[in-house]
């Protein structure tokens, strides 16, 4: 799922230019008329506010901009000192006000234009950015909880806030790095031909802000890569199952603690054997790591990476072309 990150610098006026013209799931536009009416702030601006808070909030964040009309064009921009001490200093004050539970990260951007850019002199475009919140559900003022959805901010249903709770009470837990242990063992010896065994090590890392009692992952193998030796290096493992199908092999394993938020752990040692046999698989790109990461009740975790790009399997490949029985001769392991 794609979310929305916080600007880590100000907003300008060449920024808002460079926007595109349409409202989308992370994209909101709101007139100057939304906040400044009659003289004054609209009575109903903070309960409109609110709602475009928790809806950004409660999906995957995203901007307000107001000021700018339908098109993404500034219409002449807000007074900068509707409420004494600017109005910036006061939509700062209220944004993280208007849901409950309070916002607790949010950034809220004034862009001047001295009269260029359809900016009047005394007036801004003002920019609201909303992250998608560990903290949701948010609920607004009037005791709905909304969520963009086609680019509108909607009530939301009750399966959505099902969701929403479901996601903020589950750890994030996911394969986070994997990497070569030790020195490959080369062997020469086999009369089958030149192979090579590298031991590689997973680290689960939890991403999210709840502690996951119970983590548990898959490491699936492309079945040409785990002969009778390389399952029993595998199995040496403590607590490691393995199951097949056809050409796949299975390695599960159960962390027996919880993770905490933040922590990263090593949470297996497994094995691959390389051979003629299957180097041209392993060229290709095709012969590939997928694991699939279980944590509590949370959605499980999933991703690949092909054995290819490590730098210790490259260096077996050559090896084994140049290994006693292919016309060349063999390399020292390193």
């Amino acid at each position: 799922m794609l979310t929305f990150e916080l600007s880590e610098q100000p907003w300008t006026l060449d920024d808002l230019k460079g926007l595109g013209a349409d409202e989308h799931d992370f994209q909101e536009f709101k007139g100057t008329g939304w906040i400044f009416e009659d003289g004054g702030i609209s009575p109903w601006f903070a309960g409109s506010l609110s709602k475009q808070i928790s809806a950004f909030a409660n999906a995957a964040g995203g901007r307000i901009f107001i000021g700018l009309n339908d098109e993404g064009v500034a219409d002449g921009g807000v007074p900068v000192d509707l409420k004494s001490g600017g109005t910036r200093s006061w939509l700062e004050d209220i944004v993280h006000q208007l849901v409950d539970p309070r916002l607790g990260r949010f950034n809220v951007f004034e862009v001047t234009g001295d009269g260029c850019g359809g900016i009047e002199t005394g007036r801004a475009v003002y920019v609201i950015e909303i992250p998608r919140s560990e903290d949701a559900p948010h609920q607004a003022r009037d005791h709905r909880y909304y969520l963009r959805i086609a680019g509108k901010s909607r009530p939301m249903g009750h399966i959505h806030l099902q969701d929403i709770q479901r996601r903020t009470r589950s750890p994030s837990v996911s394969l986070v790095r994997i990497g070569p242990f030790g020195r490959p063992r080369y062997d020469k010896a086999d009369p089958r031909g030149p192979r090579v065994f590298i031991a590689f090590r997973a680290f689960l890392q939890n991403m999210g802000r709840t502690l996951a009692h119970h983590v548990g992952a898959e490491l699936h193998l492309p079945r040409p890569l785990v002969g009778r030796q390389v399952r029993e290096l595998c199995l040496q493992e403590e607590g490691v199952h393995y199951t097949q199908k056809p050409g796949v092999i299975t390695l599960f394993r159960y962390h027996p603690v919880p993770v905490f938020p933040g922590q990263q752990i090593f949470f297996q040692l497994f094995w691959v054997g390389l051979h003629r046999a299957n180097a041209e698989m392993i060229r290709s790109g095709t012969a590939e790591l997928q694991w699939t990461v279980f944590a509590d009740d949370a959605a499980p975790a999933e991703g690949r990476t092909p054995f290819h790009d490590f730098g210790v399997v490259q260096d077996a490949l050559r090896w084994l072309e140049e290994a006693p029985g292919n016309g060349g001769k063999p390399q020292t392991s390193g």
